[in-house]
């Protein structure tokens, strides 16, 4: 198995990322995103926004009240879980989130969100806030300038990935790491 083979199989997670972004159906728009939380390790499930191969980074969205942002700016570090059920392949990807709020990014970004979406970051209370009942937690207004108010962008510049496939009659597994130029890659056991 060849340099070229751990490429190839490198390229295909990125295409498939970044197809993701846009089919609903495939597993990997749905990743499990895994952070130190600051009361210990935190996992969530995120939407996958996009996918950035040539600058390795790929993003999810949130509302800046959310109890997950002091968690990202106490540590950084981040860990991404895409799994396809279907193809028995996993990816896990880690790397440094960078949280944008009311900034360049944000502002690129908020119009290509639906307006069904930019309303659920027009709750009065935050996520994770108590309520008596479900429907306290809905937007209350349609005011999107306050829901902007609430909206980030995390960014993760991804710098290593661990790639597995599992098989019959062998599994195959293969590793990534940035070295600040390059991807360096090695086969690895499963």
């Amino acid at each position: 198995m060849s340099n070229d083979e751990l490429q190839s199989i490198l390229n295909g997670m990125w295409q498939r990322l970044s197809r993701a972004v846009n089919d609903s159906a495939d597993p990997w728009r749905l990743p499990t995103l895994g952070t130190q939380g600051l009361n210990g390790p935190s996992v969530r499930t995120v939407v996958l926004r996009s996918a950035d191969a040539a600058n390795r980074l790929v993003t999810a969205q949130t509302d800046i009240r959310s109890t997950k942002i002091p968690g990202f700016r106490k540590d950084p570090r981040v860990a991404w879980l895409f799994f396809d059920p279907t193809k028995q392949e996993q990816v896990r990807a880690t790397g440094r989130a960078v949280i944008h709020h009311d900034d360049d990014i944000t502002r690129r970004t908020w119009p290509s969100v639906p307006e069904s979406n930019q309303i659920n970051y027009a709750t009065a209370h935050s996520p994770g806030t108590a309520i008596e009942a479900p429907a306290l937690g809905l937007a209350t207004s349609s005011d999107l300038t306050k829901a902007y108010g609430n909206f980030a962008v995390i960014r993760c510049e991804i710098t290593a990935i661990d790639w597995l496939q599992l098989g019959t009659p062998t599994h195959r597994r293969a590793q990534y790491s940035w070295d600040g130029t390059e991807w360096l890659t090695t086969w690895t056991v499963p």
